[in-house]
């Protein structure tokens, strides 16, 4: 295959995952992801939605104009459109997908031109079968999106260092800049030794005006946002700065990041490991000594020495340095090639193995994410078949399954989200105040809310008011769990089911990675002893419950359109 047919190939092939298959069946990895930043937008459009703590007033952590693009797009869809409110997830996620993938290209072909056809082929081959962009690029969180602007950082930081020129250096830092003001201020950290660089090699005089550059480029950015979300706050603002106050500055025993969990020292190798194909990560660890790129390879051991280092850690950390793995693992690649110099039979062996191994372990990983975790986004669609002839607002509650629940985009405009007792003792979300402007709402200040994580009683809905209740067919914990699913009231029942992974039950391997039952079958009889000891994953239905008689009447006639 020649190399023009093989881009081509994998353009296509990019193109189909990041514009279809991605936002369509790609998963909701993080409830952070849901109610700090789903939840706000799907307010902004429709007038309703959870509240976190981070979106009162009196904290302000969270940033209304990194939500302003996508209400941008969707605002003037709604007012042409009548589409079901859960097609405003499925758009915004295909604008995503088509930002990395325009990203993607540029970076693509840049590769082309600073270092090979060859290494940017493979460079594309590994992000096209990556599991953990695979799901981080659809993803509307900061992070996510730092991650998609690195692509844009990375390519001019090539092109500057192949020429040694201030503009695509001034290019490369921008990007972080609107990454770090609009998002996550700790992507600044990426940036060091791109500008360690530029220092040490140019003049002093140039490195000055070069600085007097970056520095109106930030003051621009900074001022743009800090002034929209000021505006929206009614106060002064300045989210990033207040971000960095909390988690880093202010942090302590009783507020901060620490308080929402702790993980090992090996938790984000771990995690690289579910992310990235092992192949990939053994050839990252090649490609960090070439010389060529050495202040990228040095940005992504400096972001992990740093966030190792940090008690608190969760996946999302890791996306912005997502990029500077696969492109460390093409130079690795490449590398390792023309080091085997004229041993034809050789490179094949390790061109076929590299990529039989890298499709077949992403593959296995991205059908595991979708077949396992699925099951929420289908089951409060479901929620559209029916409607209540009624003006009162229906009522579907959930508990132990909170942290499951998509968006409020997958509730009918008269449908709100409730919570009731399930023995989670921290700080759920409230509700936006409803029934006024957009600037009252934000600039309202709830009750019950506090930064160190506390449970508030406030938040909780009588099991006796829901009309729906979410939850798993697992029995209950009798002493925590209000809803039980095998002795509901008179009436009720399942009304729409779908399956998702009974973690408990599984093996971490079989939650992970999704091996075809043919051939797990197969290994068990050839490894009886072994096999269900490392592989298990055993699957239990997730539920809409309801009064069955009376919705089924309430169906609509004209199903709502559908995605899956």
């Amino acid at each position: 295959m020649s190399a023009k047919i093989a881009t081509l190939t994998l353009v296509l092939l990019l193109a189909l995952s990041r514009l279809w298959v991605q936002p369509v069946y790609s998963v909701i990895a993080d409830c952070d992801e849901t109610f700090n930043y789903w939840e706000p937008l799907n307010m902004m459009l429709r007038g309703f939605g959870k509240q976190t703590w981070e979106y009162s007033p009196e904290y302000s952590i969270r940033s209304w104009a990194f939500l302003l693009p996508f209400f941008s797009v969707l605002y003037p869809l709604n007012k042409v459109t009548e589409l079901d409110a859960y097609w405003n997830f499925y758009i915004t996620r295909f604008v995503l997908g088509l930002i990395s993938f325009v990203l993607e290209i540029g970076l693509h072909y840049e590769l082309t031109q600073v270092m090979s056809m060859g290494t940017a082929n493979i460079w594309l081959f590994f992000q096209l079968l990556n599991p953990g962009w695979f799901h981080a690029s659809v993803e509307l969180l900061p992070s996510s999106i730092a991650m998609l602007l690195s692509l844009g950082s990375i390519k001019y930081a090539l092109r500057y260092f192949s020429n040694g020129n201030e503009l695509p250096f001034v290019a490369s830092i921008s990007f972080t800049f609107v990454a770090g003001v609009l998002g996550w201020p700790f992507v600044f950290l990426l940036q060091i030794p791109c500008c360690l660089h530029y220092a040490f090699t140019h003049k002093l005089i140039d490195t000055i005006r070069t600085g007097f550059d970056s520095a109106a480029i930030l003051t621009l950015i900074v001022s743009t946002v800090f002034a929209i979300d000021s505006i929206i706050y009614g106060k002064f603002s300045p989210v990033s700065w207040n971000i960095f106050w909390y988690n880093v500055i202010n942090a302590s025993a009783e507020s901060g990041p620490n308080i929402f969990g702790t993980e090992p020292w090996y938790y984000y190798f771990m995690n690289l490991v579910l992310n990235f194909p092992l192949p990939v990560l053994l050839f990252t660890v090649v490609g960090l000594f070439h010389r060529r790129i050495w202040p990228l390879s040095l940005s992504l051991v400096t972001w992990l020495a740093v966030f190792v280092a940090q008690p608190h850690k969760e996946e999302r950390f890791l996306y912005p340095i997502f990029a500077l793995i696969t492109l460390c693992a093409s130079v690795g690649f490449e590398k390792i090639i023309r080091n085997l110099g004229c041993k034809k039979f050789l490179k094949m062996v390790v061109y076929l193995g590299t990529l039989s191994s890298v499709g077949l372990l992403a593959i296995s990983r991205i059908a595991a994410l979708v077949i396992h975790y699925n099951g929420p986004l289908k089951v409060y669609q479901e929620l559209f078949k029916y409607q209540i002839p009624t003006n009162e607002t229906k009522n579907v509650c959930t508990g132990r399954e909170w942290y499951h629940f998509p968006n409020s985009f997958f509730l009918p405009d008269d449908h709100r989200l409730r919570f009731v007792p399930s023995g989670f003792d921290g700080l759920l979300p409230g509700d936006f105040l409803e029934g006024e402007s957009f600037l009252s709402q934000v600039r309202n200040i709830p009750e019950g809310m506090n930064k160190r994580n506390e449970f508030d009683e406030g938040k909780l809905w009588p099991s006796a008011k829901c009309d729906y209740y979410v939850d798993i067919s697992k029995p209950i914990d009798f002493f925590k769990d209000d809803f039980n699913p095998f002795w509901m009231p008179k009436e009720w029942d399942k009304i729409s089911c779908f399956r998702i992974i009974d973690v408990e039950d599984s093996k971490i391997f079989g939650r992970s990675f999704y091996v075809p039952s043919c051939i797990a079958e197969q290994l068990e009889k050839i490894f009886p002893q072994h096999w269900p000891k490392i592989y298990s994953a055993e699957q239990l239905d997730y539920c809409i419950y309801g009064n069955v008689e009376r919705f089924a009447e309430l169906s609509k006639q004209k199903q709502p359109l559908k995605v899956f």
